[in-house]
């Protein structure tokens, strides 16, 4: 009987160890699984941080876009009432053959200045944070060629005025008026700058110097001749001169030397 409640209680013991060993395993496990859960709670917490973040950052950048259109859109409207009033300025011209042929001038200058605007309207699209910047610049781009079409329609006036008095001369055959004309010294000048994307160059002649529109120059380099460029354009103390098919645009440089062609 002894023998027999020692063999129970050893596996009474033994029982109780398997047990204990096996609630401590349970418990670690789930311990580790609860360790884990936090960590993967952590991460979770983390990636949703970041993703409202993004949100956020997404919408900024998606209202910085639609003001950039706005004003893109505002710029556009401008050039386009631009191009209506360069319409009608081309309407009126053509009341004159003299006055059509220099308008047509005017307007092939003023398209290129808004292609050059449209250019630049592409480049603001790309930089959102130069908008502003950039939109003055075609505001004062505009103003400038009012301020020349304002000019150009003076110097108009003061070209009809000047060919009435001409004619005038031819009528009464002033032998001073030839002599005058075969006397005029030739004008002479330099180039200061050259544009050879849109083929002109600018040159130190201007009002001042007595220069006019239609005035042709050979463009010299030394001895060497580079090619032929028409006044169209004339300002207070320079002017501004179209090369001429043929001309060396390549080859010419600001310091050649410009004579009037006889």
């Amino acid at each position: 009987m002894s023998k027999i409640f020692k063999i129970v209680m050893v596996l009474l013991i033994i029982a109780t160890v398997c047990s204990a060993v096996l609630a401590v395993i349970g418990f670690m496990a789930k311990e580790q699984e609860y360790a884990k859960r936090l960590v993967v709670e952590d991460k979770l917490s983390a990636t949703l941080k970041e993703k409202r973040s993004l949100e956020k950052q997404l919408d900024t950048a998606k209202t910085a876009k639609e003001e950039a259109e706005a004003k893109i859109a505002k710029t556009e409207e401008k050039l386009k009432q631009l191009s209506s009033q360069v319409d009608a300025e081309k309407q009126k011209a053509q009341t004159a053959v003299l006055d059509l042929e220099a308008k047509k001038a005017e307007l092939a200058k003023l398209k290129t200045d808004l292609e050059s605007e449209k250019k630049e309207k592409t480049s603001i699209s790309k930089k959102l944070s130069d908008l502003q910047t950039d939109y003055d610049n075609v505001k004062k781009e505009v103003t400038r060629l009012n301020n020349e079409k304002v000019n150009l329609e003076k110097r108009m006036t003061e070209l009809q005025e000047k060919a009435s008095i001409n004619l005038d001369k031819i009528v009464v055959n002033s032998p001073e008026a030839g002599l005058s004309s075969q006397t005029k010294p030739i004008l002479q000048g330099k180039v200061l700058v050259v544009n050879k994307e849109y083929s002109f160059i600018v040159t130190d002649l201007g009002q001042d110097k007595g220069i006019q529109k239609g005035v042709i120059f050979d463009v010299m380099d030394g001895n060497t001749l580079l090619g032929k460029a028409e006044i169209d354009k004339v300002y207070d103390t320079m002017s501004s001169a179209a090369v001429l098919p043929g001309g060396r645009i390549n080859d010419m440089k600001k310091g050649n030397v410009i004579i009037e062609s006889r």
